[in-house]
């Protein structure tokens, strides 16, 4: 990102006051502030790709500038755009995990603890009227593989099976899955423990085949590794 091109001397003051100091130091509103950031998706868990989404950018634009903030005293750049006479204009720009776009968003992929923080877009329009938007970016840690164990993998029919999913993270959504495809719950199917218990009496041979479990904390999932069951009529 960090070629060489000819600022104005304003823009260039403001820039450097927004690395030594606060960041409020660097303010000089414009006459409407519309600008808006949104981050898509909402939450991400490591590994996952996050886009700071930037909404009604102005249309004079000069140039733009990502930071994030490394302490409550200071910020580093992360991105930048100049207008078009200059080398650093090419759309899009990408360095390392991150992209930014023309549109003033900014796309990071494969997200890491590290990441978190906050951003700080700060635009200048053709008139030298600055504004400044921030957004915080947390990024959770993925949810544990889960474990599925089972009573039994041989049942007799007309027996009873139980499977139980353990997790090591609390308070998670649980799903089952037969087959790969979400399980469909009949009356011979009970469910316990938060749903963590799965119970089948009696067992019927058009049971026979993979169970998992999934878990989800609404930013990530993951699926346990199946277990084959099998019926027998002794």
């Amino acid at each position: 990102w960090g070629a060489e091109t000819m600022e104005s001397p304003s823009l260039h003051l403001c820039k450097g006051l927004l690395l030594t100091a606060s960041l409020l130091t660097c303010w000089n509103a414009p006459t409407t502030a519309e600008l808006t950031i949104e981050l898509v998706p909402p939450m991400v868990a490591e590994g996952g790709n996050s886009v700071l989404f930037v909404h009604k950018m102005p249309l004079n634009v000069q140039a733009f500038y990502w930071y994030k903030q490394k302490d409550p005293t200071k910020s580093y750049e992360v991105a930048r755009y100049l207008t078009p006479d200059n080398t650093t204009s090419k759309m899009p720009q990408q360095s390392g995990r991150k992209t930014v776009f023309y549109s003033g968003s900014l796309l990071i992929r494969n997200v890491t603890q590290a990441d978190s923080g906050f951003y700080t877009l700060l635009t200048f329009n053709t008139e030298m009227e600055s504004e400044l938007t921030h957004v915080y970016l947390e990024v959770h840690k993925p949810v544990a593989q889960p474990v599925l164990q089972a009573d039994d993998t041989t049942v007799k029919e007309g027996g009873s099976l139980t499977l139980t999913c353990f997790s090591e993270d609390p308070g998670l959504s649980i799903r089952w899955l037969f087959n790969h495809q979400s399980l469909y719950f009949n009356g011979r199917m009970t469910l316990s423990q938060k749903n963590s218990r799965l119970s089948l009496d009696p067992v019927r041979r058009e049971d026979v085949g993979e169970y998992q479990c999934e878990v989800s904390n609404g930013y990530s999932s993951k699926t346990s590794l199946p277990i084959q069951m099998s019926v027998t009529s002794e």
